[in-house]
């Protein structure tokens, strides 16, 4: 407990707020200071790696361009070369060759092929395919790859269909005999063999490692966190270091601009000569990390700064807030009973005049004092007269009470209970009408009333009582519902002998309070509602005793008087079929009461 009595003891010190106040003031300006640099800092690295990594994929592409450019060279060297042409036209021309001039013509294109095969070491296979799909020119191939299959010729061709001698580029997985799956990612380049004629003689079919282009693409993938995406022309992927899922690949496919996605920043480059489309991403991890150190230090520096603004608002305050002070004990004094404390006046600022006007009040407060105790000695004279006249109606409530006990004591339940209700309506009266009640009480005393009704004289009553919960503690005037029910029991109910029903509810509805009254007796006309409400040539209803009815049209007046319009009663009624009494009210707790 002593922990929770220290803190109410700095809620209480205002020194102590002033000090958390700047603080917090000083810890908010510092918060919003580091986000917004932290912010700035990251978006400032993101766009200069940006920049960088988007130079980085142009070199990377003209790089590559320059190794695509040297493979078409090297067809073009193949396709368009007179002594290879002949050579293959002539094994082509359907005669009949001896053993020697055939092996003479293979040793020809052997030496021809060969020799571009040495000035391209990155080959790893190449063949030249007759116009039936064998490999019967020329097949050449390393160890990592075995000869491309029918199935394998079969998508080249289909590849092939519709160009006209340009270069087909696409990644295969060709058989292998030294990858464990027994398959490996080669880049296969392919193109029709025509003559000076345009007639097609045969396919050049070219295979390449994965390395051919992973040497060109380095710069983009060092660390290993670097990843490349190289798309043909038909916009199918070559090659790749990191293989994606196909729906991020298709995001890739249609990239067009610098993009985040997943922790990572891709850039995209279009080459004009091969219409090559290469799209690299680089992790923001580092960049985060460097951030989030930047972050760290600026908080570090703002606690430090809170720490030492702090000691110096401690320092400081303590002559700022000594005319606080002494006006804190001046009014401790005066709350003690010392009207004649006053304060020193040490500054010519706001704290002074709060001084100066602090002496004037205490001054003043003193002579009031003095008046004010005149004045009661002579209230007292009339309070004691006043409760005097109240003496009588106290000493019949506590009667009653007593009554009540000595019944109870006697097992006389039923008796006492009809005592209790006739006390507590006797106690609701004394109360002064202005005083507001609730709907929950005012229907209390309803109750109780109906309690002696229905014990002394009404033995077949029905009553329903329906009140929502919502509107229990709504601010009614007090005794508001005595004068219509018991104008239930003096006029509906005059000449009915059984069978006698009651229902009140109480209800909100469109911003109102509304309490119904319906009963089933006798009813009455227009002319008797007319007389109710005052209307002009009719008089008011007489009891069976010989008086004016005023309890209704009393309760007309005071709505008027007290709420005014739109608030009302209203009577619905016609003779032989009973009556209802609806009053509509303000819907107001004691909240609310209070607030306005």
């Amino acid at each position: 407990m002593s922990w929770i009595r220290n803190l109410i003891g700095i809620n209480r010190s205002f020194r102590v707020k002033l000090i958390l106040s700047l603080s917090v003031i000083i810890l908010f300006a510092f918060c919003v200071t580091g986000y917004l640099t932290y912010r700035y800092n990251l978006t400032m690295f993101e766009e200069e790696i940006s920049k960088q990594f988007s130079s980085t994929n142009k070199e990377a592409l003209a790089k590559l361009d320059l190794k695509v450019q040297e493979v078409v060279r090297i067809s073009q060297t193949i396709v368009f070369n007179p002594a290879l042409e002949k050579v293959i036209s002539r094994m082509n021309s359907g005669k009949e060759l001896d053993p020697y001039e055939q092996y003479a013509n293979k040793m020809q294109i052997d030496d021809q092929m060969f020799q571009l095969k040495s000035d391209a070491p990155y080959i790893t296979g190449m063949y030249l395919y007759d116009l039936k799909g064998e490999p019967s020119y020329f097949s050449y191939t390393t160890s990592s790859i075995k000869t491309p299959n029918e199935q394998i010729f079969s998508v080249i061709h289909a590849k092939l269909f519709n160009t006209s001698g340009d270069l087909v580029w696409m990644s295969m997985s060709l058989p292998s005999s030294i990858e464990p799956s027994g398959y490996r990612n080669t880049i296969v380049v392919a193109r029709w063999m025509k003559n000076s004629n345009l007639a097609t003689y045969g396919v050049l079919v070219m295979a390449f490692d994965e390395s051919f282009f992973s040497g060109s693409l380095k710069e983009l993938t060092q660390e290993g966190e670097g990843q490349v995406y190289l798309f043909n022309k038909d916009n199918e992927l070559l090659f790749t270091n990191s293989p994606l899922g196909l729906d991020q690949l298709n995001i890739l496919r249609g990239l067009n601009r610098t993009q985040l996605m997943e922790h990572h920043l891709f850039v995209q480059g279009q080459s004009d000569v091969t219409s090559f489309k290469l799209v690299s991403g680089t992790s923001l991890s580092q960049i985060q990390l460097r951030s989030q150190d930047l972050f760290k230090k600026i908080v570090y520096s703002g606690l430090i700064s809170i720490l030492l603004s702090s000691v110096l608002i401690v320092l400081f305050t303590g002559n700022l807030l000594r005319p606080i002070k002494d006006l804190l004990q001046g009014l401790r004094k005066l709350r003690s009973g010392d009207f004649d404390a006053r304060i020193e006046i040490r500054t010519h600022d706001e704290l002074a005049y709060m001084g100066e006007s602090f002496n004037a009040m205490a001054e003043q407060v003193g002579r009031l004092i003095k008046e004010v105790y005149l004045t009661q000695l002579s209230e007292k004279e009339a309070e004691l007269k006043a409760l005097q006249a109240q003496l009588n109606p106290h000493f019949l409530h506590n009667m009653f009470n007593e009554i009540y006990w000595k019944l109870y004591l006697q097992d006389e339940t039923e008796t006492a209970a009809l005592i209790a209700a006739i006390s507590e309506m006797l106690k609701y009266s004394l109360m002064p009408v202005r005083t507001l009640t609730t709907v929950k009480e005012e229907f209390q005393q309803i109750r109780n009333y109906l309690k002696i009704q229905k014990e002394l004289f009404e033995t077949d009553l029905e009553t329903i009582v329906q009140v929502d919960e919502e509107v229990m503690n709504v601010q009614v005037m007090r005794s508001l519902l005595q004068p219509l029910v018991e104008n239930v029991f003096m006029h509906a109910f005059r000449n009915m002998v059984t069978h006698k029903v009651l229902i009140m509810k109480a209800s909100s509805r469109d911003g109102f309070l509304e309490i119904e009254i319906t009963d089933n007796g006798c009813g009455m006309d227009e002319k008797a509602i007319s007389q109710i409400f005052g209307v002009q040539g009719s008089a008011l209803p007489y009891r069976s005793d010989g008086r004016e009815s005023l309890g209704v049209r009393s309760v007309v007046r005071r709505i008027e008087l007290v709420y005014g319009k739109p608030y009302r009663l209203d009577i619905t009624s016609s003779l032989g079929s009973g009556t209802t009494m609806r009053l509509v009210l303000p819907l107001q707790t004691q909240v609310e009461q209070e607030v306005q």
